[in-house]
This record gives C-alpha cells, sequence and structure tokens, in this order.
C-alpha cells in the first residue's frame, strides 16, 4: 500500500540552515580539545576559540528555538529603573 508524503512531511525532514549550524557547531565543540580551532562552514576556513564557538552555538540555538515557537518572548525584565513610588 503506496504512503502519501504530503509537502509539510517532506519540509519536516529536512533540516533548516540553523539546525545544520547547531549540528556543525556541537561536532566542532565536541571534537575540539579546546584553544584555538580552525573550522570549515559553508566553505569558508575561520579560526575560532572555543569560547567563541560556545557563543555561535548559543545564537544559532535560539535561532532554532524562535523558528520552532518554543523560545519565550522575554528572557529577563530589567526591573532596575521601574518607579518605586506609585501614587
Amino acid at each position: 500500500m503506496p504512503t502519501n508524503i504530503t509537502r509539510t512531511d517532506a519540509t519536516a525532514s529536512t533540516p533548516t540552515f540553523a539546525e545544520q549550524m547547531v549540528s556543525k557547531l556541537q561536532a566542532e565543540i565536541l571534537a575540539g580539545s579546546g584553544g584555538v580551532r580552525s573550522t570549515s562552514i559553508d566553505g569558508m576556513t575561520i579560526n575560532v576559540s572555543r569560547r567563541d564557538l560556545l557563543k555561535e552555538l548559543t545564537h544559532w540555538q535560539k535561532v532554532v528555538a524562535r523558528e520552532n515557537g518554543t523560545r519565550p518572548t522575554a528572557l529577563t525584565i530589567d526591573l532596575s529603573n521601574a518607579a518605586t513610588d506609585v501614587d
């Protein structure tokens, strides 16, 4: 019996660019031993430190969360400038 595959099913199985970046960065971080690393992403080779890779990973994880609709709209609220005396 044939299975019907919809356009939604096809796009759901293909990782987005942000998801690909998360996978690549996680692999680089796990493979690395710290210090300055040379990595190649999208045909471009750059030298980065582990700290830079972690910052990039955090950025792309936020992008993936936004795409999936799972990122909260407000992560923190700064109340340091809030009025203390309310009439």
